[in-house]
């Protein structure tokens, strides 16, 4: 985890992350000793962090990336802003949650330097999870709402770098590459962290659905609270993507309308292996944790997950009670004969 207290003494302009979500390529679920030897190959030497409650957690140690570009902003009188020269580095770390999802999951802290020459890199590789503003005057409101626009080549990249992170375990051949259900699908979730205190002008949190896919969240933190953001924007990406992929299984019903036994298929290891990873906010510290509420309350994440879980358990009874009717009557053909 990038280490905002490290910044205490400086002025930290924003904290922008990315986190993409999937299923982990494995036809079993891993234990967490087994998911602490997957992601122990991250960086040989390093510690991997784990819990066992309320819901299987492994950590990899971070990765470092070197980056030297720009950054956009978006000033509310103007189509668009200066750009900000930034060097530094994106940490890197992947997440197994239960032992049956995935996250790649980058962030940085923006800062200010303290003056416009380039240093050596053995100063920006000291500052891991860092990037330094060396040229162009920034507000952390303006940085934040450039970010989370649509971004151009030439502008920092956290998709490529998380993605790439998370390909490092998703291709680890002790991975057999076999999922259990189909379309389950990758989420991204690109989030920033505006310093500030809270006000009744300015939403401490706002949480968008982009696309099919990407998703955006901002959020107001004080400096004293922002190293809890990744966590945070983690279990929220997790509970998203869990939300996402059980409706994807619930619009494929059509698909297997006349193949009862491939609806069984489906169901099973979906309401085995997902259903009980759904703890909002288990992970999250307490600070952080009043956000769920809102999200609990509007778009209501929970109603949403208990009605889908509900659909699909529904289907999975109607198709067991097929299943049982049509080997009766088949039986009772061969009585018959």
């Amino acid at each position: 985890m990038t280490d905002a207290n490290a910044c205490a003494d400086e002025s930290i302009l924003a904290v922008f992350g990315e986190i993409q979500t999937c299923l982990l390529p494995s036809r079993r679920v891993l234990d967490t000793p087994a998911s602490v030897e997957l992601l122990s190959a991250m960086k040989f030497g390093s510690t991997v962090t784990s819990r066992e409650r309320p819901v299987p957690l492994v950590i990899s140690p971070n990765r470092l990336e070197g980056v030297d570009c720009n950054l956009a902003q978006c000033r509310p009188a103007r189509a668009g802003g200066k750009r900000v020269h930034v060097i530094g580095t994106v940490a890197s770390r992947t997440v197994v949650i239960g032992g049956r999802v995935l996250q790649g999951s980058s962030q940085t802290t923006v800062v200010r330097a303290g003056g416009s020459d380039r240093q050596p890199w053995a100063h920006y590789l000291s500052r891991p999870g860092t990037v330094e503003a060396v040229s162009g005057s920034a507000s952390s409101g303006s940085l934040v709402d450039g970010y989370l626009r649509p971004s151009a080549e030439d502008l920092l990249d956290l998709t490529s770098i998380c993605g790439r992170m998370s390909n490092l375990t998703r291709v680890d051949p002790r991975l057999d590459q076999r999922i259990p259900f189909r379309r389950a699908g990758t989420t991204r979730l690109r989030w920033a962290v505006e310093v500030g205190e809270p006000t009744k002008h300015a939403l401490p949190f706002s949480f968008r659905l982009d696309d099919d896919t990407v998703r955006s969240v901002r959020i107001v933190l004080p400096r004293e609270h922002i190293a809890d953001a990744q966590r945070f924007c983690e279990d929220l990406a997790t509970h998203d993507w869990l939300l996402t992929a059980i409706g994807r299984v619930a619009g494929r019903f059509g698909v297997f309308e006349t193949q009862p036994d491939a609806v069984l298929d489906e169901l099973s290891p979906v309401l085995d292996e997902l259903v009980p990873l759904w703890m909002p906010g288990a992970h999250a510290s307490p600070q952080l944790r009043p956000i769920w509420e809102g999200l609990e309350s509007d778009p209501g994440f929970t109603r949403q997950w208990t009605a889908r879980v509900g659909q699909l358990r529904d289907r999975m009874t109607t198709t067991t009670l097929k299943v049982l009717q049509h080997s009766k009557t088949h039986n009772a053909g061969l009585g018959g004969l």
